[in-house]
């Protein structure tokens, strides 16, 4: 099981499944979302903001980990950020992750078979 960002894989050990999502949501204080604005107003840096994001991302990870089977893994994976809900007082900071699905595939036990006969 692993998450990747990288789009190369060897297709004679993996084949892709399909795409996998996850999302997640989390509330932002005002405290945090004022203190971010203002940091931006000044030209600094917004730590409680980064934060957010890394737990959001942390959260996405886990959830695209409870998604896998021991022989399967996901690459180009890809996250998107989102901040909403600004105008009712709340805001929200909302992410997606989404990659490719691949599991590896059976190792075949030696050749064909033939059955001998004796004449």
């Amino acid at each position: 099981m692993s998450l990747s960002t990288t789009h190369q894989y060897d297709p004679s050990l993996y084949e892709v499944k399909g795409l996998v999502t996850a999302t997640h949501t989390e509330a932002l204080s005002l405290f945090r979302g004022a203190l971010a604005e203002l940091g931006g107003l000044l030209g600094g840096k917004s730590d409680l903001m980064n934060k957010k994001v890394n737990d959001v991302m942390e959260q996405l990870q886990q959830k695209l980990k409870l998604q896998l089977q021991p022989n399967q893994r996901i690459i180009a994976l890809h996250f998107e950020f989102a901040e909403f809900g600004r105008s009712e007082g709340q805001n929200f900071l909302s992410g997606i992750a989404t990659g490719t699905l691949l599991e590896a595939k059976s190792k075949q036990k030696g050749g064909r078979t033939r059955k001998l006969s004796r004449k």
